[in-house]
C-alpha cells in the first residue's frame, strides 16, 4: 500500500500537466505514492506527452470526454494508497506540501480530507473555500450584482470572505483543485456522483465526507499554486456549455440534498435569469448598446440551458474550442 494516491483527471492540458507532474516528483520524496493521470481525450498531444516525459504514471486514456467525476471514479478503482488527492492538472505542489497533508491525517484521527492553501502563481492568496450551499446564498451570490451580494450576510457566509486562512481552519468545501481524503471512506461506494460529470462533484464529495461525521481542514503551511481558470476546459465555445453545466449541476444538487422543491424553485428562477439577461442582450443589440458577440453569446447559453436541462441532452464537450 502506498501512502498516496494522486489522481489527476486532463483535458487539453499539457503545459500545465508537465508543470504538475513535475512539481509533484520534484517536491515530494518522503512519501509512498503513485499518480494517474486520466486523458479525457485530448487532442493537444497530453497523453504521448505523459507518456513520454513521465513513464512512472499510470495513464489511463479515454476515448471521449467523460468528465471530472467519472475521470475520477476511473482512478480511485485502481488507487491503492492510504490516502486518494484529486489534483488539477493546473495546479503545481509548492515544497512538501503533500508529506504536509499526510501528516496532518496520520495525527488528526478525526479530520476526513485536508487541502491546502492556494495560491497565484505571484504567491499572494487565492481565496477559494466555501461553505455549503444554501437557498439563500445561491440567491444572493448569482441573482445579484456582485457589489451587493459580497455586502450580505449569506454571500459573505458562503464564501467564507470574513474567515481567517491564517490559520488552520474549518471548510467545508475547499475546491476541487486539491482535495486529500482518507480512501477508506468510499471503500463501498463510488468515490464521485457522476450525476455531479463536471460542478458540484466535489461539493457533493465533501458534503458525504461530512455526512460520514468527519471533517475537513485546510492547512495554511500546505501551499498549493493555482492557475485558477487555465485548466483548458473554459475556452471558445465549451464556456457555453460549462456555464449551462454549473446552473443545472447546482440545481441537481439541491435536489439530492435539499429537496425538490427548492431544487425546482431553483430551476425556475435561474431559468428566468437566463430569459431576462437574454431579454436585455436583445434589445441592447438592437439599440446598438450590446454587440453582436455579446447577443448571440447569451441566446446561445440560454438554448444550450434549456436544451440540456430540459431536453436532457447532457453531452460534454469533444475538443478543445469545439
Amino acid at each position: 500500500m502506498y501512502d498516496l494516491s494522486i489522481i489527476i483527471v486532463s483535458w487539453n492540458t499539457k503545459d500545465l500537466l508537465r508543470k504538475c507532474l513535475s512539481s509533484i516528483y520534484y517536491n515530494t520524496d518522503k512519501l509512498t505514492f503513485e499518480v494517474f493521470v486520466v486523458d479525457n481525450a485530448s487532442q493537444d498531444g497530453s497523453p504521448e506527452m505523459v507518456e513520454k516525459e513521465f513513464p512512472q504514471v499510470s495513464l489511463i486514456k479515454n476515448k471521449e470526454n467523460f468528465g471530472f467525476a467519472r475521470g475520477n471514479n476511473q482512478g480511485f478503482l485502481q488507487a491503492k494508497g492510504k490516502y486518494v488527492l484529486i489534483l488539477n492538472p493546473d495546479t503545481e505542489v509548492v515544497n512538501d506540501a503533500l508529506l504536509k497533508m499526510v501528516k496532518y491525517l496520520d495525527s488528526n484521527k478525526e479530520v476526513g480530507a485536508v487541502s491546502g492553501r492556494f495560491i497565484y502563481p505571484d504567491g499572494t492568496f487565492q481565496r477559494y473555500y466555501r461553505r455549503f450551499p444554501a437557498f439563500s446564498s445561491m440567491l444572493t451570490t448569482w441573482f445579484l450584482p456582485r457589489s451587493l451580494a459580497h455586502k450580505l450576510k449569506p454571500t459573505r457566509a458562503y464564501l467564507m470572505l470574513d474567515d481567517d486562512f491564517e490559520r488552520i481552519i474549518e471548510v467545508p468545501q475547499p475546491a476541487g483543485a486539491c482535495i486529500m481524503a482518507r480512501r477508506k471512506l468510499f471503500l463501498e461506494e463510488d468515490f464521485m456522483d457522476e450525476q455531479f460529470p463536471i460542478f458540484f462533484g466535489d461539493v457533493d464529495l465533501c458534503r458525504r465526507i461530512y455526512e460520514k461525521g468527519e471533517k475537513i481542514f485546510v492547512l495554511p503551511y500546505a501551499r498549493i499554486i493555482h492557475h485558477w481558470g487555465k485548466g483548458g476546459s473554459e475556452q471558445g465555445k465549451n464556456s457555453l456549455f460549462l456555464s449551462a453545466e454549473y446552473f443545472i449541476s447546482m440545481i441537481d444538487y439541491f435536489a439530492k440534498y435539499e429537496g425538490v422543491v427548492k431544487a425546482d424553485l431553483l430551476r425556475i428562477l435561474i431559468s428566468l435569469g437566463f430569459f431576462i439577461r437574454t431579454l436585455v442582450f436583445s434589445i441592447g443589440y438592437i439599440c446598438r448598446v450590446k454587440n453582436k458577440e455579446e447577443f448571440k453569446y447569451e441566446v446561445a447559453r440560454f438554448h444550450i440551458f434549456l436544451w440540456r436541462k430540459y431536453v436532457f441532452k447532457r453531452k460534454l464537450p469533444k475538443e478543445k474550442g469545439g
